[in-house]
């Protein structure tokens, strides 16, 4: 999958030659890739038969006891969300409408109604409120606060936050799951769709309400209603034991959490593949890539808690999330007794990419006009691998700029790939500046000495200052 359309022929044909049934495999493989994956799309549209024929647009504009349906707001694995007005309080409400799988028989009702009742208990200013949970003609609907605002999945898809706003959004989500877990309620199914940032930048966790219940302590025995083996949740971000159906609790929850910082932090799921299925495979199987070797801004200290939330067994993740909310809120602390230097050190290697451009380019007038005065070959041979030189250089430095503008998560990688390219561009514009001061100088005085200074200028530039500046805002 790595490799072009048009390279893979001929690397199967060197890599299967001793096994044509592996190659036919593989090519069938990548025939369905595309094809879009059951797992991807929410239960409605893959079997509608599951839900009730009242779920669709025929229900915006009737009413619901006091609820008057006004808008889908989205559907989802278990059911259709719409936006109502409490008509008794005149206030908006989301309205989540369950499938009849979850509501079929009465132990499932009674979980729901249990659960909700669980939920409703939970007052945070991070987790979206439960009002209530209502039955009308056989369907039943769970009725919790409308939160305005975007999701993380759109907050990541316009732009990668910066890392102070990772952090708090980190510190935000704790404390509502340390609340929530704290009162025996494991959310189950966080994601980045399932995370509001309002206007005023607060997070919210939305659907608490059909979170699972268990026991407060560890050792202490409720009754369980929810079937053994039954998968509620979304694939992506669930948990090895959810993903293979065994009990859960509040790690699978801080499983979840850490897949979520660390799209958050790079803009890239840590087991994301090319089909779903790939994806669960790797989060049961893969390593979890450094987030410090995809983004140089992140510190090492925030890899370190991912990676522990992102352990394969529970007992080796954080024993409760308010041991994790603590670590997080003394790396804020650390973060903010140590200001502005990171960001300084970043903000002037930034400039120095961006400086350094400019300044390669500056320096092909002078060498323009040597061209003119030696004139022919001479002329042509001092100026044009220069003119190669920065090229390269500046254009790619000016690369690298861009990206720690805009694209950051994509730093490390563009580095890695561009930076020999840059060294070798550095080299050849220093010695083409040299031999040219050299061969004009008794021409031109000034512009002779105006070469050989810039030429030590970036020589000393690009093998002391520029590798410093470097690992003191990137190599962290």
């Amino acid at each position: 999958m790595d490799k072009d359309a048009a390279n893979r022929a001929a690397f199967l044909e060197e890599a299967c030659q001793a096994d044509p049934s592996l190659r036919k495999e593989v090519e069938a493989l990548l025939e369905t890739q595309g094809n879009d994956s059951f797992l991807e799309k929410p239960a409605y549209a893959v079997a509608p038969e599951l839900f009730d024929s009242e779920t669709g647009e025929s229900l915006i504009g009737k009413q619901l006891g006091p609820y008057e349906i006004t808008a889908i707001i989205g559907r989802g694995g278990m059911g259709v969300v719409y936006l109502a007005r409490d008509a008794r309080l005149d206030r908006p409400v989301a309205i989540k409408m369950l499938a009849p799988k979850y509501t079929s028989d009465s132990q499932q009702r009674e979980r729901l109604r249990r659960e909700a009742r669980a939920a409703a208990k939970l007052s945070h200013p991070g987790i979206a409120t439960v009002y209530s949970l209502e039955e009308f003609d056989d369907s039943v609907y769970m009725v919790s606060e409308y939160v305005r605002g975007f999701t993380l999945h759109q907050i990541m898809v316009q732009q990668a936050p910066l890392f102070p706003q990772v952090l708090d959004i980190a510190i935000q989500i704790a404390r509502a799951l340390a609340a929530a877990h704290e009162q025996g309620i494991v959310h189950r199914d966080l994601k980045p769709e399932n995370v509001i940032q309002t206007d005023s930048g607060v997070i919210k966790i939305l659907d608490f309400g059909l979170a699972r219940v268990v026991p407060k302590e560890a050792s202490g025995v409720g009754t369980r209603l929810t079937r053994s083996g039954m998968f509620l949740g979304t694939p992506a971000y669930a948990s090895p034991e959810q993903l293979m159906g065994a009990d859960v609790d509040r790690s699978t929850d801080i499983f979840s959490f850490g897949i979520l910082l660390y799209e958050l932090a790079i803009g890239k799921h840590p087991f994301g593949a090319s089909d779903s299925l790939s994806t669960v495979a790797r989060i049961l199987e893969a390593d979890v890539p450094d987030l410090t070797q995809m983004n140089a801004s992140i510190p090492k200290e925030f890899d370190r808690i991912v990676h522990r939330c992102l352990n394969k067994k529970p007992a080796d993740r954080y024993a409760d999330s308010r041991s994790l909310l603590v670590e997080l809120e003394q790396m804020a602390d650390v973060h903010r007794a140590e200001p502005k230097a990171a960001t300084t050190a970043f903000w002037w290697w930034q400039f120095h990419q961006a400086c350094a451009s400019f300044g390669y380019y500056g320096m092909l007038y002078p060498l323009w006009r040597v061209k003119e005065w030696l004139g022919g070959i001479e002329g042509s041979l001092l100026f044009f691998p220069a003119l190669v030189a920065v090229g390269v250089a500046a254009n790619l430095r000016l690369h690298l700029w861009f990206t720690s503008r805009f694209y950051i998560s994509e730093l490390a990688d563009q580095r890695r790939k561009v930076s020999r390219w840059i060294r070798w561009a550095d080299l050849l514009f220093v010695c083409m500046l040299a031999v040219t001061a050299i061969r004009v100088h008794t021409l031109h005085a000034i512009i002779a000495t105006l070469l050989m200074a810039v030429a030590i200028g970036a020589l000393v530039a690009f093998l002391l200052i520029e590798p410093t500046t470097t690992k003191a805002a990137l190599d962290k």
